[in-house]
This record gives structure tokens, C-alpha cells and sequence, in this order.
């Protein structure tokens, strides 16, 4: 069995690490697939760590920033894939989030021999309707739905092809080191009150201000102090004063449990995870093309999931985060109740029913 997974990335990890979650189960429960990623992130480094094999592209972050002609870029992108897919032969492709793939380029090789499979993570109501994205979900044989009910996508042409499976994450409850051996593990202190700042995959202009928001908020709380997740692709970390920075860790889930707290972006993979690991959390919702983050952190924050917060400042995360922690326990059920599994094994069945 030949499984291609085609996770489009520039600027954070999200397509990667889900599709890795499901690549992961896939390869326990058929040992002997071959699995091959197509990315575009710039931290593909993440898979070889991982023992995945990878076909890289440029981002088209590093195209704009290099000066990569426009046209001369999509021919590059288009024919890697187109060669990657025919090479390779899988018998089933994974896409992530982009049906038609970054450059639409995916839209003749749905039509090949092999089975096609495409995890829809919900999306801005207007992005769904996209008359494109609608027409190509017909060349798809399943469409995996990484949330609780298959109503987070919307409308679809033919809705018996959706299987929901509930939040798909890249490690097992089983997985997750405890409190004092993750600690240990990052070399931190066994007593102080840890909260833990992510603000998505690192390249984001925002993630700067908000690192430095987050710790002022932090410092007002007596023993606390800030530990920065430094993304794969957060070029310059800020020197904060009493904050720690953590590099390379990946992935975060499996270390997340050292934490008291957290102040994070809204992702679907950073709330999952946090919730997953029963870490109480203050979101903090940027605007994305596609996510709507801020409608998720007002529906975590009505389940008592955690706190949202409207504007990046430090009054504001400092409440917040006071709320969290005082009411720990009761967030933390909360949490547990919106991701109470891992759906990534249950993703993995998915390709195997349809390759049967």
C-alpha cells in the first residue's frame, strides 16, 4: 500500500501535523505502507524526525521573499506535483484543507487511478461556498471531517462521502509524559506556575507583540512565568525578561502536561491539543484567511472550555489567565468534553475502507 499526503504549509504546521497524525496511525495499524508527504512548509524537518520521507516545495512565503518569479514558481510547483503523484503511484492521495491543492494544480491528478481522500477542517462559511472548492469535492472518494459532527463544514455536494472522527492530533493520550517527567524532560522548574505562550507556527508578524503582551500579563501573577513554544519557523525570539524559550520541541502536545496554563492563538491544532492535554487556556483569536478563530474561542469559551479574549492586551490576558487558573479543574472537564479522543486511528480506517 502507497499512501501520498499532500500538506500545503507556510507560515505554521498545521496541515503537516495533522495529516502526520494520521500518517502515524496509518502505519500501525498496516505496518508495511509506504508513505510519502508532498509539503511546502518551510519545517519539514518535523517529518524526517518523524521517519517520514518528503517531496519539498518552496512556500509561497520563501517565493516572495527570495524574489522567485510568480509564473516560473506555479510551472515549478505544478509539475513536482504532477511528477511526485505519477512517480510515486499512490494508491490512495490525502489532501489537507485545499481540495483543488495551493496552485489548483491538484485538480487533473484527482482524476488518476489512484483513491482520494480530503480531510475538510471546518472553514470561514464564505471560503466553503467557494463555487471551485465545491465542484471539485465530487473527485474526492471520502471526506474526513476532524471534528466532532460532519455540520462543522457546511453544505456539501454529496454529504454520505463525510465521516466525522473528532479532532485528529499527532500523539495518543498514552503518549503524553507526565507533569514532572515533562518538566524534567524541558529542564524546567518543578515548582514554579508555568504558562505556556503559542502563537502558531512561528511566522506570523503578530507573534512578535503578542509574546511580549503575554509575558507582561505573566509577570503580575506572583510565581508565574512565560514559556514561549518558539515555532519551528519564529525566526527572532524576543528577550523577555524571567521567559523561557523553547526550541525544537516538536511536537509540543507530547511535553504539554509540564504547564499550568496557556495564552494561545486560536488554531484548530493548538486548541486541540491543549484541550487534549487538559492544559486551562486563554485564546487569543487572530484573523486568518480561511479559520475563523474567533468564532471557535467564543464556542470554547461558552462551553467553559476557557477564556476568549477580544484585543491583545495585557489587562485583558491577565484576568484571563487569573480566571483559568483559579477555576482549573473545572476548565480542564470542560476541555476533556470537547476533545475527548485522538481521531487520527479512526482517519486511518477511513483510507483503508476506501482503498477496500
Amino acid at each position: 500500500m502507497r499512501a501520498l499526503f499532500y500538506a500545503v504549509n507556510g507560515l505554521g504546521l498545521g496541515h503537516v501535523t495533522r495529516l502526520l497524525g494520521i500518517a502515524r496511525a496509518l502505519r500501525r495499524l498496516q505496518p508495511d505502507v509506504e508513505v510519502l508527504f508532498l509539503t511546502s512548509s518551510e519545517a519539514d524537518g518535523v517529518l524526517h524526525r518523524e521517519r517520514f520521507a518528503a517531496v519539498k516545495l518552496p512556500s509561497k512565503t520563501i517565493r516572495e521573499e527570495v524574489g522567485l518569479q510568480k509564473t516560473r514558481y506555479l510551472k515549478l510547483a505544478q509539475t513536482v506535483t504532477w511528477n511526485t503523484i505519477s512517480t510515486f503511484d499512490p494508491d490512495v492521495l490525502v489532501v489537507d484543507t485545499y481540495p483543488m491543492g495551493s496552485f489548483e494544480e491538484l485538480i487533473p491528478a484527482l482524476r488518476w487511478r489512484q483513491k482520494n481522500v480530503f480531510v475538510f477542517r471546518e472553514q470561514r462559511r464564505d471560503a466553503v461556498g467557494m463555487p471551485l472548492l465545491q465542484a471539485t469535492l465530487p473527485l474526492y472518494d471520502a471526506i474526513i471531517v476532524p471534528h466532532a459532527n460532519v455540520d462543522a463544514v457546511g453544505p456539501v455536494p454529496e454529504p454520505s462521502k463525510l465521516r466525522a472522527v473528532g479532532p485528529v492530533l499527532v500523539r495518543e493520550r498514552a503518549e503524553l509524559r507526565s507533569r514532572d517527567d515533562a518538566r524534567r524532560a524541558l529542564g524546567l522548574s518543578p515548582s514554579d506556575t508555568l504558562v505556556y505562550a503559542s502563537f502558531g507556527g512561528g511566522g506570523e508578524p503578530e507573534s512578535q507583540q503578542a509574546l511580549h503582551t503575554a509575558n507582561t500579563a505573566v509577570q503580575a501573577i506572583a510565581n508565574a512565568r512565560l514559556i514561549i513554544g518558539a515555532g519551528p519557523l519564529l525566526r527572532d525570539v524576543p528577550v523577555l525578561p524571567g521567559a523561557t524559550v523553547l526550541r525544537g520541541v516538536y511536537p509540543m502536545l507530547e511535553f504539554l502536561p509540564a504547564f499550568d496554563a496557556a495564552i494561545t492563538a486560536t488554531g484548530y491544532n493548538s486548541v486541540h491539543e491543549l484541550l487534549f492535554a487538559g492544559v486551562p487556556s486563554v485564546f487569543v483569536p487572530f484573523e486568518r484567511v480561511l479559520d475563523d478563530q474567533e468564532r471557535r474561542a467564543r464556542f470554547l469559551e461558552s462551553q467553559g472550555a476557557g477564556r476568549a479574549v477580544s484585543s491583545l492586551e495585557a489587562a485583558s490576558l491577565q484576568a484571563a489567565l487569573r480566571d483559568v487558573l483559579a477555576r482549573r479543574n473545572a476548565v480542564v472537564d470542560a476541555g476533556r468534553k470537547v476533545v475527548s479522543t485522538n481521531g487520527a486511528e479512526a482517519a486511518a480506517r477511513v483510507l483503508l475502507e476506501v482503498l477496500r
